[in-house]
C-alpha cells in the first residue's frame, strides 16, 4: 500500500511539475479539451509495469460533447473455460460482461495538466457454468450493479497522448441465482461493497485521434 502511495505522490509532482519539452510547446496548449475531442483509454497496470491493458477489463472512450465536459464508457468482456480430464470430463466455463458510463468535467486546465472530477455508473453480469459428460451440474449467475464518484489529473505529454491518474470512490450490490442439475433456482447470497482507499488509484492512457 505505501508503495502504491509513494507512486501516486511521485506521478501526481510529475504531472504538475513538468515542464514542456520545447520552447515552442511552450506557447502551445496541449489540453484536448474541446467539443469534439476523442480519445481510447487504456489502463495501465502500474509503475512498476508501464504496459497497456484493457481499460476496465474490455475497451474505453472518451468523448467530449462541449468544452471541459466529456463523456466515457467503458465495455468488458471475459470468456474461459477449464477442462478437468477426469472420468467426467468436468468443464467450468466462466463468461463475465460489464458496461460503465460516466461522465467528467474539467475543473481547471493549463497548458498541459486538466484536473477533473466526475461520476459513473456500472452494470455487470456474470456466469460460471459447471458440466459433466456433457450435463449441466449447476449455473450460478450474478448481476452487479453499481455507482462511483472519482477525481483526477491528466498530463498531456503530447497533443495526442495523455496519462491519467484517478482516484475513486465506489459503491456495488452483487446478488447470485443458483441453478442445479434438475433446473430448480434458488436465490443466492448478495454483497455489497464500498471501495475507497489508496488501493482504488488507476492509471490510464489516452490516445486522441480526434
Amino acid at each position: 500500500m505505501m508503495k502504491h502511495f509513494f507512486a501516486s505522490l511521485l506521478l501526481g509532482a510529475v504531472m504538475l511539475t513538468t515542464p514542456l519539452t520545447s520552447a515552442k510547446a511552450q506557447d502551445e496548449t496541449m489540453i484536448r479539451n474541446k467539443q469534439g475531442a476523442s480519445a481510447l483509454l487504456f489502463t495501465l497496470k502500474g509503475l512498476s509495469d508501464l504496459s497497456a491493458g484493457n481499460y476496465m477489463g474490455g475497451a474505453g472512450i472518451s468523448t467530449f460533447m462541449s468544452d471541459n465536459l466529456a463523456l466515457r464508457v467503458g465495455l468488458g468482456f471475459g470468456s474461459n473455460t477449464l477442462t478437468k480430464n477426469n472420468t467426467a470430463d468436468e468443464e467450468t466455463t466462466t463468461t463475465t460482461f460489464s458496461i460503465a458510463p460516466g461522465a467528467r468535467y474539467n475543473l481547471f486546465n493549463n497548458s498541459n495538466v486538466a484536473l477533473y472530477a466526475g461520476g459513473q455508473a456500472m452494470i455487470g453480469i456474470g456466469q460460471v457454468k459447471n458440466t459433466a459428460a456433457g450435463s449441466d451440474v449447476s449455473t450460478v449467475s450474478t448481476t452487479t450493479l453499481g455507482a462511483g464518484l472519482f477525481a483526477g489529473a491528466e498530463w498531456f505529454a503530447w497533443k495526442n497522448l495523455s496519462l491519467s491518474i484517478e482516484y475513486g470512490l465506489g459503491f456495488t450490490h452483487t446478488a447470485d441465482k443458483l441453478k442445479n442439475a434438475s433446473g430448480v433456482e434458488t436465490d443466492g447470497p448478495t454483497s455489497v461493497d464500498v471501495t475507497m482507499g489508496i488501493s482504488n488509484v488507476n492509471f490510464t492512457l489516452g490516445f486522441y485521434f480526434n
